[in-house]
């Protein structure tokens, strides 16, 4: 059994499961009190939030899938640069397209920075900033990762390179990035600069980092192919991939500012079990829908959760409830954007026949 497209999809459907959560129920102080009934409580705290601060794990599961899905492309061609360049392209058109038809919104919530709102709108739609929407903060460094991807692979494919080698060098990178560079910056002599914008950008960048590599890793050695027809779909194997996925989410609990990567790609491997289970085949078609749409998805529900229609979103209280109406809400958007610009490229289609005619 090969790890397919189809499964790719169905893991980024349950990524966006999790991101959705996380927005949802990991920031209260973000939401007007009362908006929300936990089904657990305990001590000051309750369910929804625990879940929701395990939902962060998103981050690295889509930066590792992203990882996995550029390397076997990789693979399929010769023409690297055209390879990023596509995907380069494909990432910042999904963005522009949410970011153009949501544009008057956007205006209109933040018409009091007038003065600088040109400024602004250059720099948004490139990713530099994120005063519009702070959740939109992944645009800029999923392109640096697009544009390193070139020496990750010739790294990855150097002379006598193997699996554990390449697994150890992750562990000193992530050494260095969580350890090294922050106490660095933090001496006086690079005060300033950790001020900086370019800093800013280029931390978030080594946040996501060491989970693209990881997932160009498992492309690269074909782990989750191997892991799914060895192990997928058996009762036992089943079982502990159900173990795994729970100690991941307390393991996470004290780790998860340090080994995100670990946590991501070991989860993502007890998924990889579970995906050929026919008792659970009707939720992976679910989550593949929702795959398809997950980018559209991402760029959209924070608007709606946090910034345009806060109390619609909230409107069934229960934690649950409101998790699926906040799914069916962002993958309604994310369809009509799309049939938005299916019916706009029609109308231009129409009137380019028009005129040549």
């Amino acid at each position: 059994m090969e790890f397919t497209r189809k499964d790719t999809k169905i893991l980024k459907g349950v990524a966006i499961c999790f991101m959705l959560y996380h927005h949802l129920f990991a920031f209260p102080e973000r939401v007007m009190a009362g908006s929300f009934v936990s089904l657990y409580y305990f001590g000051d705290t309750n369910l929804s939030v625990c879940l929701g601060a395990f939902g962060r794990i998103c981050v690295p599961m889509f930066t590792f899938l992203s990882g996995y899905g550029c390397y076997m492309a990789a693979a399929r061609t010769d023409d690297m640069a055209g390879l990023v360049r596509r995907r380069l392209w494909g990432h910042y058109k999904t963005f522009w397209m949410v970011f153009f038809v949501c544009l008057p919104g956007l205006i209109y919530t933040h018409r009091a920075m007038r003065s600088t709102l040109l400024y602004e709108l250059i720099y948004h739609s490139l990713g530099l900033h994120t005063s519009f929407n702070d959740e939109w903060w992944f645009v800029l460094p999923f392109a640096l990762l697009l544009v390193l991807f070139p020496a990750v692979k010739r790294f990855l494919e150097r002379p006598r390179a193997a699996l554990y080698t390449d697994l150890f060098l992750l562990v000193v990178l992530n050494t260095v990035i969580v350890y090294v560079i922050p106490a660095a910056v933090e001496a006086p002599v690079f005060s300033d600069a950790a001020q900086t914008t370019f800093w800013k950008h280029t931390e978030e960048l080594l946040e996501i980092l060491p989970a693209y590599i990881t997932g160009c890793i498992f492309a690269r050695y074909d782990i989750l192919s191997r892991v799914k027809a060895r192990f997928g779909g058996r009762l036992l194997p089943c079982l502990a991939a159900l173990a795994m996925m729970i100690a991941v989410f307390f393991i996470r609990s004290v780790n998860r500012d340090y080994y995100d990567f670990i946590n991501a790609a070991v989860f993502i491997l007890a998924l990889t079990v579970l995906l050929p289970l026919k008792s659970a085949q009707w939720l992976g078609r679910v989550f593949e829908k929702l795959g398809e749409e997950s980018t559209f998805m991402w760029l959209t529900h924070t608007l709606l959760c946090y910034h345009w229609c806060q109390k619609l979103v909230y409107a069934p209280k229960f934690a649950p409830l409101i998790l699926v109406w906040l799914v069916v809400l962002s993958y309604a958007s994310a369809r009509l954007i799309r049939l938005f610009y299916s019916l706009l490229s029609l109308t231009y289609a129409k009137l380019t026949a028009r005129r040549a005619a």
